[in-house]
């Protein structure tokens, strides 16, 4: 019998050296308190941390962490890490605290998150201030739009002759400013539609339409620009069995819109081919659908000369594209609202391309009332 509580205590002992070899060594600071707060031991890290070995006097838990006691007592209680705020020297820092009562005391683990919280601070505040930002874009876009349309209307006259006939030094200066306006408002006009998609102020608008007919109407203000460029469009949805949809119209608009421009700026010769359809098997393991969910499948496919896949990665993000030329910025303006369309309308999108074999846009929709609405 005094042999096994030998054996026991021999086991204890042996653990404990290992355990306070560990603990000596850890990243996170790890100290040892008694029932009454007193910091009895404090491994490498947390002597570092708070500055415990160059203190003279016994330190308590609450001299170290804001009301220590019952940050630890919380832990204890909810049996997990907690947040609480670290000091030293008057400074004050995030820290997590995980505590474990041992012995006549406690174990209490401390991370530093002073770090990652302010990380997460300003991020929240970079959020913010672009969404202040955007609204304030999307309230004024009239503003910014307006003169650009003089400049564009007022050239467009004078090249029709309203003002008299003009010299061909003027026509020739005139046609540069009427294509300048054009190519501006072009610009702002999708930089303001972006903002607005990315802005607090956009609000989804649900309602129930008929696809096919809403797509068509859409279609109608693309039909003589495909044909200058003799580009031949299909549009295909025989697979669709229910027409009637719910979801943002909106936002639907504004998916197709930005993408079929995508594609024709991007496709000099061939083919546009916008389908309408079901998610397949492998779409809802992709995507992560959920089986109780309708959806419906937005394909469109081009023959265009395709997208490197070193440009595949910010595609959609235009911050990433100032500075790489007028036309990838304005792409990326355009795949950037589809995507965050897309979003608004609780889809998913997916891009693929590869050099020289165009580009497939893949977005799914929900397309039924969840029963919460």
């Amino acid at each position: 019998m005094q042999i096994m509580k030998l054996s026991r205590v021999v086991k204890k002992l042996w653990w404990f050296l290992n355990a306070s070899n560990t603990i000596k060594n850890l990243p996170d600071s790890v100290i040892y308190a008694d029932a009454s707060g007193y910091i009895i031991q404090a491994n490498k890290s947390a002597s570092v941390c708070f500055g415990i070995e160059n203190t003279k006097t016994p330190l308590r838990v609450k001299d170290i962490i804001v009301d220590g006691m019952n940050s630890v007592n919380e832990s204890l209680r909810k049996k997990q890490p907690v947040s609480a705020i670290g000091i030293v020297k008057d400074k004050e820092f995030y820290i997590e605290l995980n505590a474990v009562r041992k012995w006549n005391g406690y174990y209490i683990v401390i991370r530093d998150v002073s770090k990652l919280t302010n990380e997460l601070t300003t991020e929240r505040k970079i959020a913010r201030f672009n969404g202040e930002k955007n609204a304030m874009l999307s309230m004024i876009q009239e503003d910014i739009k307006s003169p650009i349309n003089s400049i564009s209307g007022f050239s467009k006259g004078l090249l029709d002759g309203i003002g008299g006939e003009l010299t061909e030094k003027q026509q020739k200066y005139i046609k540069i400013i009427n294509a300048n306006a054009s190519d501006l408002y072009t610009y702002m006009d999708k930089l303001l539609e972006f903002s607005y998609a990315e802005s607090s102020i956009y609000a989804s608008e649900y309602s129930n339409f008929d696809i096919i007919s809403f797509t068509k109407e859409i279609l109608k203000d693309y039909t003589n620009i495909f044909e200058e460029k003799k580009l031949l469009f299909n549009f295909e949805y025989s697979s669709i069995q229910n027409r009637t949809i719910y979801t943002d119209k909106r936002a639907y608009e504004g998916i197709i819109r930005n993408i079929l421009e995508t594609s024709y700026a991007m496709t000099e010769e061939g083919y546009i081919t916008l389908s309408l359809g079901y998610p397949a098997d492998e779409d809802y393991i992709n995507f992560g659908l959920s089986e109780s969910k309708q959806y419906i499948q937005i394909n469109v496919k081009d023959t265009s000369p395709g997208i490197d896949k070193k440009e595949m990665q910010y595609l959609c993000d235009p911050y990433s594209q100032i500075g790489k030329g007028k036309i990838n910025f304005v792409r990326s303006l355009r795949l950037g609202c589809a995507s965050i369309l897309t979003k608004r309308a609780l889809g998913f999108i997916d891009i693929n391309s590869e050099i020289l074999q165009g580009v497939m846009y893949n977005i799914v929709l929900p397309v039924t009332k969840d029963r919460n609405e």
